[in-house]
């Protein structure tokens, strides 16, 4: 009996063993996203995290979720640097992108930049094309499955600050779990993975990889993204407000009248 109950805690222990090492080499070989074209000009991306809760102050921008352990919880859980998300995940860009856009470089943005500062901030590196994304929501909630609740947006742009092409990615996933792992094993094994899940989506958009491997890709719109001036209501010549740019509009939460007005269809009072 007693022989029988050590070979099951050893058969437990070396269970636990495999998963962890096997968790340690899954986070850091990534596979590069699979994705039609390229480009070896140099291309700046940067991650900004626009969470509630972290612009708040209620949470940390290293917050990453919650796990329950079978004692209790939920309890907070952070980024395994300490460092912020946004941060890890503009670290990790350079791996799945380096195919294809071999000259890409990353810029770690300061949570509570404006997107027109953040995309200053890219365009110091003096490059002609920059991609922003922005994080409006990231957290994962481990026990044996792990959730997601994700949403994400990419935006590029070029030296003017024209907004060329965007992409959103929003939604809630669950991923299954080992329950001999424990949920931080299942979350350092799974997480990363979803995390090249959702770029894969965002990047490989027609129209976003259009805009970052041709050469003089036409804006959507041709008003810099932090053009704060009010249009020429007495012009007869219209802004170029096309289909993409209305419904990048109505996508970021623009009212209705607003769009109107910068399209000039209405004249303001």
């Amino acid at each position: 009996m007693i022989y029988r109950l050590s070979s099951i805690l050893i058969m437990v222990f070396l269970s636990g063993c495999v998963l962890t090492e096997n968790t340690r080499e899954a986070a850091f070989r990534l596979p590069a996203l699979e994705l039609q074209g390229g480009s070896s000009n140099a291309v700046v991306v940067g991650v900004l995290d626009e969470r509630p809760y972290v612009l708040s102050g209620q949470k940390k921008a290293k917050y990453i979720g919650e796990f329950e352990l079978s004692m209790g919880g939920p309890y907070d859980a952070f980024t395994d640097s300490k460092q912020p998300m946004a941060h890890e995940f503009t670290n990790k860009l350079p791996l799945l992108l380096s195919t294809k856009f071999p000259q890409i470089k990353t810029v770690n943005l300061a949570v509570g930049l404006s997107k027109g500062d953040a995309i200053d901030e890219l365009l110091k590196l003096g490059t002609n094309k920059v991609i922003l994304i922005t994080l409006k929501e990231w957290k994962s909630h481990t026990a044996i499955d792990t959730s997601l609740w994700f949403d994400a947006q990419l935006e590029t742009f070029n030296s003017k600050k024209q907004l060329l092409a965007y992409k959103r990615t929003q939604g809630h996933d669950t991923f299954g779990g080992a329950s001999i792992a424990g949920p931080i094993t299942n979350a350092k094994r799974t997480l990363p993975h979803a995390f090249r899940q959702k770029m894969q989506a965002l990047f490989s958009d027609p129209l976003v990889m259009a805009s970052l491997t041709t050469e003089k890709a036409l804006p959507i719109s041709v008003r810099a993204i932090d053009d704060t001036t009010g249009p020429d209501v007495d012009s007869f010549k219209p802004q170029a407000c096309t289909v993409e740019l209305i419904l990048y509009w109505k996508n970021a939460g623009m009212p209705d009248q607003e769009i109107l007005s910068k399209c000039n269809a209405v004249k303001q009072p």
